[in-house]
């Protein structure tokens, strides 16, 4: 049985390259089942590809094939890889993206293979010519684990992930997403069920978590946003326009 292929890149709507990831899968397999999940990443933003990333796999817990392309460093010596995370598959450029998709998921339920990039393709659109083909075969009928060689190293950002320090977890806003939130890289296990006492960043501050949005009063207030990460939102407003952070800036969790 097949499963679905989620989309997720950089590409953006204006040119030909995101169409192009679907006629190079349905050049291999015409039945395939292609999802959007976003072509909307910030150009070359790998942090936010990764949480991206992390929030689809919620949705498609049940399975699926995702081939996620945010490549700034398509055709160098980066290698092309596959990941298997649980009943998740995905196949990426070796330069993070796999993150939290590598991190959050048990050593012994995570699998990670090098793929060989063929002769002819395109040195500047591997998303069309190595990974989508590839994102194909694993749908349809292709086995994990004789896809390439076993590899145990993908590549995991540093700075996707916040730093626990005593009663402080400091991390940063790696995404501002469509309604203006601002999502953090401090996830609620680095939180590990404390109470929070503050979250400041430059400029501003809130006391405690809100439940949701709508318990945002004034300003800025945080909370734990739907796929496990704090967010600084304001109720109805984005949040750079209430004094809540902007993308890139630092975030502290004070715990009680």
């Amino acid at each position: 049985m097949r499963q679905p292929i989620v989309l997720v890149t950089d590409f953006g709507r204006d040119d030909a390259y995101a169409a192009a990831l679907i006629g190079a899968v349905w050049r291999v397999d015409p039945h395939a089942i292609c999802i959007e999940g976003t072509h909307g990443i910030p150009p070359g933003d790998v942090l936010a590809g990764a949480y991206q990333l992390k929030a689809l796999a919620r949705a498609f817990s049940g399975g699926a094939v995702f081939c996620a392309v945010v490549d700034p460093g398509v055709g160098t010596e980066r290698r092309a890889i596959a990941v298997k995370v649980g009943r998740i598959r995905c196949v990426a450029p070796d330069n993070g993206l796999v993150s939290y998709l590598w991190d959050e998921t048990p050593a012994d339920d995570r699998w990670a293979v090098s793929l060989d990039v063929p002769r002819d393709a395109a040195p500047t659109f591997h998303g069309r010519d190595v990974f989508a083909p590839f994102a194909a075969q694993l749908s349809s009928k292709e086995r994990f684990d004789v896809a390439g060689d076993l590899i145990e190293d993908p590549m995991v950002l540093n700075d996707a992930f916040a730093m626990r320090e005593g009663t402080g977890v400091t991390g940063r806003v790696a995404v501002v997403d469509h309604f203006g939130n601002a999502i953090t890289t401090i996830r609620s296990a680095d939180i590990d069920g404390g109470a929070v006492r503050a979250v400041r960043w430059p400029g501003g501050g809130t006391t405690g978590l809100a439940a949701t949005y709508a318990h945002i009063t004034a300003g800025a207030g945080a909370l734990i946003g739907s796929a496990g990460h704090l967010e600084i939102a304001g109720r109805g407003a984005r949040a750079a326009d209430v004094g809540g952070p902007s993308l890139g800036d630092s975030v502290e969790v004070e715990l009680a």
